[in-house]
């Protein structure tokens, strides 16, 4: 053997290329598993996964629209049965209770007495269309009625 393949052969590149073998065996299984291989559980083996039935399992939506009309309309209709402090506690607070873009505080009578000029109908109105930042129904699904009862009990917290 000549001096340049006593080099190629050295036991050093001999433990260079052996690492790197090993490495690229361990990451070709890491990346393409076999069944049976060092990252497979014994679970994998006995899975169905490529069933119809579990790929249609994997990729069913978590909520659906109808789930969520039927949300809405079940909300809707516990919120007949609720007091007006929980029915301000449901959509009012959020806004009402800090001030949010200009909305009046509970407990403010000031702000609360400037708009009362138009009288409680014209507060209710308000709610009912929306008003500056506020949505209509103040984001909510409540009812005229359930709105008012709302705009009242705020009124009332505020010494009106």
């Amino acid at each position: 053997m000549s001096s340049a393949q006593d080099d190629t052969f050295s036991p050093r590149n001999l433990a260079i290329l052996g690492g790197l073998l090993f490495f690229a065996l361990f990451l070709g299984e890491a990346v393409f598993p076999r069944q049976g291989g060092i990252f497979s559980s014994s679970t994998d083996a006995s899975m169905n996964v490529g069933t119809m039935e579990d790929i249609a399992a994997r990729i069913k939506p978590v909520v659906t629209l109808d789930d969520i009309l039927a949300n809405a309309d079940s909300s809707a209709a516990g919120a007949g049965e609720k007091s007006p402090k929980q029915l301000y506690e449901g959509a009012c607070l959020a806004c009402h209770a800090s001030g949010v873009a200009g909305a009046p505080k509970v407990g403010d009578s000031a702000a609360w007495e400037s708009r009362l000029a138009n009288g409680i109908d014209g507060i209710t109105t308000s709610a009912i269309n929306g008003k500056g930042a506020m949505p209509p129904n103040g984001g909510s699904a409540y009812s005229p009625d359930q709105i008012r009862a709302v705009v009242e009990y705020m009124l009332v917290e505020s010494g009106l």
